[in-house]
């Protein structure tokens, strides 16, 4: 009788345009794996900072490629303080298909599966809110913003790292200069170092960030959580 129920309940997922999850870990972390072992093509993963079931969908993906879904593409989007640089060491490397990107994205935990599928958590006025999605029209949307928002995020592939200690000790410090738009002249006297070393630390910041400016160096690294957000920049706008 069991095992009937449970075909009968996949049946009716599988046909249903929306279906409601129930709201707690458990549910949500089971619809997750339905969805990811149905994966052929491509698996699209957003993660946002206090979203809902965020850490329910990471630890279902992290179990879905560690049993050998790291052989179907997968492109993680996740919020600067939602990269969890052991997950990232585990999957992201020349053998595997995960690529971590980081960007300021809107409230929202979703997994999409093959641009057919989706289960997205969000929080609503009603509370928090978990469904499967299978209309077209819907999925063709949430792709399409994933998309946008994929291309202009920064890759996370490892950690900013400069080497020697002491030099990868200054990188918030140089960075919090940069962000400040402070002179090579006044950051190297406070930070004890000679004008000439300074600009070497900051040529190999920029390298390591894919920055084209000292401006864009220190918004990239509050992207990445190597700076926190400052109260003057807007906070993300949720997706209509």
């Amino acid at each position: 009788m069991e095992s009937t129920v449970v075909k009968h309940r996949d049946r009716q997922l599988r046909n249903s345009w929306v279906a409601a999850v129930e709201a707690d870990d458990k549910e949500v972390h089971a619809a997750a794996q339905d969805l990811l072992r149905t994966a052929t093509e491509r698996v699209d993963v957003v993660l946002a900072a206090e979203a809902a079931h965020v850490h329910v969908l990471h630890g279902a993906l992290d179990g879905w490629l560690r049993s050998g879904g790291d052989t179907v593409r997968t492109r993680m989007l996740c919020a600067q303080n939602t990269v969890d640089w052991g997950f990232v060491q585990r999957h992201v490397g020349d053998e595997n298909a995960l690529e971590v990107r980081v960007a300021r994205i809107p409230l929202l935990a979703a997994l999409i599966v093959d641009g057919r599928a989706a289960l997205v958590c969000a929080d609503s006025a009603a509370g928090r809110r978990a469904s499967t999605l299978r209309d077209s029209g819907v999925i063709e949307t949430l792709q399409t913003l994933f998309d946008g928002i994929w291309r202009t995020a920064l890759s996370v592939s490892e950690r900013i790292e400069l080497g020697e200690r002491s030099r990868g000790e200054l990188v918030r410090p140089i960075l919090e200069r940069l962000r400040l738009g402070a002179t090579d002249e006044v950051a190297a006297r406070e930070l004890a170092v000679s004008v000439r070393t300074y600009r070497r630390y900051v040529a190999e910041i920029m390298a390591l960030l894919g920055a084209n400016s000292r401006f864009q160096a220190g918004v990239r690294a509050a992207e990445l959580g190597l700076l926190p957000m400052t109260p003057s920049q807007d906070p993300p706008k949720p997706w209509s």
